[in-house]
């Protein structure tokens, strides 16, 4: 989480590490889990405009975490909030994330959130399409990601009819 907090990634303040205790203390991101917002989607003030700037901070802050290296490993949308301070989106959860440049490891980080949005069967339309376009403008690894990505899917497909 520091590593990709140095990549310019959003993430919660780590305060202290006890190696006595075994403990972590992060700052307490006050907010709303990105799932909860895009289930609202269409009330609570979550319009259109508001769609296209998770998305667009989604995108963004993949394309900082995978050219840095990092693969979250869990990347959904319960693993990422939008403060209620700023709107600004952070991610939490690194506790599967690892260090690779395999563009394969990318994709596989990008399917799992794409498929995280398809299970919330959410009203949003085409967030993730928004999300990869985002993605694509901040991330110089892009065209060998994409290629990846759409290898996983077909894998994907596959397992998914097959059982």
């Amino acid at each position: 989480m520091t590593k990709a907090r140095r990549l310019g990634v959003p993430t919660p303040v780590l305060y202290v590490v006890d190696p006595v205790l075994h403990t972590l203390t992060f700052e307490h991101v006050d907010g709303l889990f990105v799932k909860d917002a895009l289930l609202r989607f269409g009330s609570n003030g979550v319009n259109e405009e508001c769609l296209n700037d998770i998305a667009t901070q989604i995108g963004n802050a993949i394309g900082k975490l995978h050219d840095g290296g990092l693969v979250h490993g869990d990347l959904t949308t319960s693993n990422m909030m939008i403060k209620n301070s700023n709107n600004q989106l952070v991610l939490i959860d690194f506790g599967l994330s690892f260090t690779s440049t395999i563009p394969k490891d990318k994709a596989v980080d990008l399917y799992v959130l794409e498929r995280a949005l398809i299970s919330m069967q959410s009203s949003c339309g085409e967030v993730m399409e928004k999300i990869l376009a985002a993605y694509r403008k901040a991330s110089k690894q892009w065209c060998s990601t994409r290629n990846k990505l759409a290898q996983v899917r077909q894998r994907g497909r596959k397992r998914t009819m097959v059982g």
